[in-house]
């Protein structure tokens, strides 16, 4: 055995070290500007028609379900009550299939609170702002989560606004911005764990083998409307409908004919130019302009109305998904 005090001494601290490493507090890491796995560095490439299927469809998988918080400027005038306040988004990312994650396009729907005011209860003229947004957190939840069952007590709970803005007799009763806004936070957050956690702790979008599952998703450009004639979803570009209609997502099965059709009649996901009919009231040269809601799609003044579906022959060729079903 060896008597050397240094080599004794190099032993112990050998043996020592992984224990003072365990004890050893936490390094903090600094978060800093610059670049890192986490930059892009070019921007996200957005769905052509181009990518559209025989049927005017596309296909596409969500990528995430997020609930994120934005200050509404004081001098906006859009949403009054909110000025100055934290407000509640909820965003659903899209994405099409692409193996090469550089080579995907995508589109994302948005979600922002609604104001609670006299227009936006039960019956008020703008009730539909509150709604359209009920009517497509109901559609994903039918896609990916009921597929034909009824919602449970503990579900319609936990996605139903807290706060109650009217009386017995239906009129319209005053609640505090801030209660209104943790309303919506908490409802959009329930939805998005549903949606991330649903499936055994898992997102419901994603498949027992951790694969993303393939949709069909609808998008558009253009409506046509009874009077106005065409009009831009989302100022020409290719985005989801404001409303969802008779539907705009379904989950894509090999061989079969999607629900889910674009009416040629009155529907387009091909660029146009659209001439900008002048109202009796307008001055010559004034623009025609629209109003950003929910999802954050252009709604033409007058509000879009919905829209029907048509009829394709075409079967889905999944010779290009690498998710398989």
């Amino acid at each position: 055995m060896s008597t050397n005090p240094n080599v004794a001494g190099t032993t112990a601290n050998a043996q020592a070290a992984p224990a003072a490493a365990q004890n050893a507090a936490p390094v903090k890491k600094v978060v800093r500007r610059g670049i890192s796995n986490e930059t892009r560095g070019t921007t996200r490439l957005t769905f052509s028609h181009k990518d559209a299927k025989q049927n005017g469809l596309f296909l596409a998988h969500i990528e995430s379900v997020e609930v994120s918080m934005i200050r509404v400027g004081e001098d906006k005038s859009g949403m009054p009550s909110f000025a100055g306040c934290e407000v509640p988004k909820l965003t659903i990312r899209f994405a099409s299939n692409e193996e090469d994650v550089n080579a995907r396009r995508w589109v994302s729907l948005q979600f922002n609170a609604v104001e609670s005011n006299v227009n936006t209860i039960p019956n008020g003229k703008e009730e539909w702002k509150i709604n359209l947004i009920f009517d497509w957190l109901k559609h994903l939840l039918n896609v990916f989560v009921l597929k034909g069952r009824p919602m449970t007590e503990t579900e319609e709970a936990a996605l139903s606004l807290s706060y109650q803005d009217f009386d017995e007799n239906g009129d319209y009763v005053n609640v505090a911005p801030e209660v209104v806004l943790e309303s919506w936070k908490q409802l959009f957050e329930n939805f998005a764990n549903i949606m991330n956690t649903g499936r055994d702790g898992n997102p419901v979008y994603k498949s027992s083998d951790g694969k993303p599952i393939v949709i069909w998703i609808k998008l558009l450009r253009y409506i046509k409307q009874r009077t106005k004639g065409w009009q831009p979803i989302a100022n020409g570009n290719l985005a989801f409908p404001q409303f969802v209609g008779e539907g705009c997502i379904e989950i894509f099965k090999t061989n079969t004919i999607p629900v889910i059709r674009i009416e040629a009649s009155k529907e387009t996901i091909l660029p146009m130019k659209v001439e900008k009919a002048k109202s009796p009231t307008q001055m010559p040269g004034a623009p025609v302009g629209g109003a950003m809601y929910g999802g954050g799609i252009e709604v033409p003044n007058g509000m879009a109305g919905m829209v029907g579906a048509g009829t394709t022959d075409f079967l889905g060729d999944d010779d290009d998904l690498p998710f398989g079903e």
